[in-house]
């Protein structure tokens, strides 16, 4: 991940290339994501906060054919009670080759506690 912005109120914060850190508040997220699979089979893209992963969030694309591109999109709101970190997961049954994903994380309502 890099970003093409930096938040000065440091409510979202890039602590490493696949992690970041959300401060108590409400958020828009949405993200898409384009990747080539080698061979038949599939790719889940998974959104990871609060501790553990979120299917409801998660984009799933599985193709028959070899060589195919892939993608998918998504967009919800969450509402962070404490600090927690945020990462978009990867699963897939073949090799992906070329893949890409945007993120975008707007801060709708921080908390005035943090």
């Amino acid at each position: 991940m890099s970003a093409a912005a930096t938040d000065v109120t440091g409510h979202i914060v890039q602590e490493s290339t696949t992690q970041l850190l959300l401060q108590p508040g409400v958020y828009l997220i949405a993200y898409h994501f384009a990747a080539n699979l080698l061979t038949a089979g599939y790719l889940q893209i998974t959104p990871g906060y609060g501790g553990r992963g979120h299917l409801e969030y998660g984009v799933y694309n599985r193709t028959g054919i070899d060589n195919t591109s892939v993608s998918g999109s998504a967009s919800f709101i969450i509402s962070v009670e404490e600090a927690t970190r945020f990462s978009l997961n990867s699963n897939s049954s073949v090799t992906v080759r070329d893949g890409e994903a945007t993120l975008v994380i707007l801060a709708l309502q921080p908390s005035r506690e943090a």
